[in-house]
């Protein structure tokens, strides 16, 4: 009792310091009522399919697969090297294999039926951080089937703090509180965990048709440094209370699509990242996300934050983010950042719906600057609460480097329960302000959630220049449709905002605007 007692003492540093994770102790599998959303319309975004014509099959249970076996992995990669051969199809069938990681290869497809799947042993256990299926410098390889892979996230986390779920919004809205509550529900992953689901890196002309992942540990589709990836028509439903298992990661890749894909997952639901820890050193350009649903505890569709190289030309259109049946709700909709010192610009938002996201736009220049601090090798140091230690990967005109965020159009935003306002914020640093810049906001109607507010009498708000940003860290603003501060170029065209029942803030606030 006194560890628990010292553990919830010290969640007031969940915000303002140091990150608390419990990650020692033993599995905690036990799901909870809420833990999965409980609107999922599988039959929305998969569909029965035959297997393709012209290619030839390589089953692998005739290679010796069994849903009885403790590890398929020998047999399915068989299966895959003569498959490869001749550019032919790997299928699996026949129900739940429980295999270690699978290397794929060039020119094949893996046709997982409909009704099987490939899924992890629940140990973590020869996988080393590669995920189930691993796809390395390949070209020309399709996943599809309708079949899924199965992370079992919840055996690879240890027990949360509160180990209740939350799903009553409290009387008064206040958004430290309210996160501080759900992350004391998390259960985040031990120092061994093996990773996520689907990982495939340095890749080319990579398609993902009529697939599904399910209850991932970790990022559940990892895609980094690749070139030319098609996704549609995907699903993937993990654990809400399983810490770090985002939906879709992108990093260092350019040329990729997300169309007609449904994400349900604790942490961000599509996220976009260039981080020199990561092994990412290009530029990403040129990525695509629509006609989606996203359920997301943090933020539905992400850029950064973890990103010291540019990302531009992205356009986000026709989605629905949203939070069915547990409380918070989504962080943000739409998250904007630039923390690490990479240029983020050419960003076009539009045509999308939100209900239950806290805030509904967010864009944060900061100066964290993680690359000064963080290296390939001690970024999961960091990641567990462990000490920092100086970068000698990074190059030292990096150390310093400003990012930016310029040329952001959103149009045609509708959100409703929304709890805190838009924010655009730059920041100022050495009497030096940086600015985000060309931020255009058309056609929004943005409706509050029916709670009372905290009021918050802070005489100033910090500019939280070095640390992680969220839409929460700015606490209870004081407006209530726009807070923006160091920003050049702002243009607001047919922005409505519903007034919350706290009458007491301003519609809009602006600071060093101009």
């Amino acid at each position: 009792m006194r560890d628990r007692r010292n553990n919830l003492a010290k969640l007031n540093t969940l915000v303002f310091g140091r990150d608390l994770r419990i990650t020692k102790g033993e599995p905690y599998p036990h799901i909870y009522e809420y833990d999965f959303s409980s609107y999922y319309p599988e039959e929305n975004y998969i569909y029965n399919q035959d297997l393709p014509e012209g290619k030839e099959i390589f089953d692998i249970r005739f290679y010796g697969a069994d849903v009885r076996n403790d590890d398929n992995a020998p047999f399915i990669q068989k299966a895959v090297d003569d498959a490869a051969k001749v550019g032919g199809c790997v299928v699996v069938s026949g129900g739940n294999y429980v295999t270690t990681t699978v290397f794929l290869k060039s020119d094949i497809t893996l046709f997982i039926f409909r009704d099987s799947s490939l899924s992890s042993n629940k140990t973590g256990e020869g996988y080393n951080h590669l995920g189930i299926v691993h796809c390395d410098s390949c070209r020309n390889v399709t996943l599809t089937g309708g079949g899924k892979l199965i992370g079992n996230g919840e055996y690879f986390g240890r027990k949360p703090l509160y180990d209740k779920n939350i799903i009553e919004h409290s009387e008064y809205i206040d958004v430290i509180e309210m996160r501080k509550k759900y992350r004391a529900q998390l259960r985040f992953a031990h120092e061994s965990k093996y990773g996520g689901v689907l990982y495939i890196k340095n890749c080319n002309d990579i398609k993902a048709d009529n697939f599904i992942i399910e209850n991932s540990a970790h990022w559940s589709f990892h895609i980094e440094n690749c070139n030319g990836v098609e996704i549609k028509n995907f699903v993937i439903n993990n654990n809400r209370h399983v810490a770090n298992a985002d939906g879709f990661d992108i990093s260092g890749s350019s040329n990729v699509s997300i169309n007609h894909c449904f994400v349900s997952t604790a942490d961000d639901g599509i996220c976009i990242k260039n981080a020199l820890w990561l092994g990412n050193t290009n530029e990403m350009k040129n990525i695509s996300v629509s006609d989606c649903e996203v359920i997301s505890c943090t933020n539905a569709f992400k850029i950064g934050t973890e990103t010291t190289f540019d990302i531009s030309d992205v356009t986000v259109s026709n989605c629905r983010f949203f939070m069915t049946d547990i409380y918070p709700g989504t962080v943000s909709g739409i998250a904007i950042e630039s923390a690490d010192g990479a240029s983020v610009h050419h960003i076009r938002v539009q045509n999308i719906s939100m209900n239950r996201v806290t805030c509904p736009v967010f864009i944060r220049l900061c100066n964290r600057n993680r690359a000064s601090t963080v290296d390939s090798s001690s970024a999961n140091a960091v990641e567990f609460g462990k000490r920092k230690k100086r970068a000698f990967c990074a190059a030292k005109d990096r150390f310093h480097q400003k990012g930016s965020i310029y040329a952001v159009d959103i149009s045609d935003v509708t959100a409703e329960n929304i709890e805190i306002p838009v924010i655009i914020a730059g920041y100022k640093q050495n009497e030096k302000s940086f600015y985000v810049s060309d931020v255009t906001l058309k056609n929004f109607n943005l409706q509050y959630a029916p709670y009372k507010e905290v009021y918050d009498k802070r005489r100033f708000i910090p500019e939280y220049v070095d640390v992680y940003p969220e839409s929460w860290r700015f606490r209870n603003l004081p407006a209530y449709a726009l807070w923006a501060r160091h920003v050049k170029g702002l243009k607001l065209l047919d922005f409505v905002c519903g007034v919350p029942r706290s009458t007491w803030k301003e519609e809009i606030i602006t600071e060093d605007v101009i």
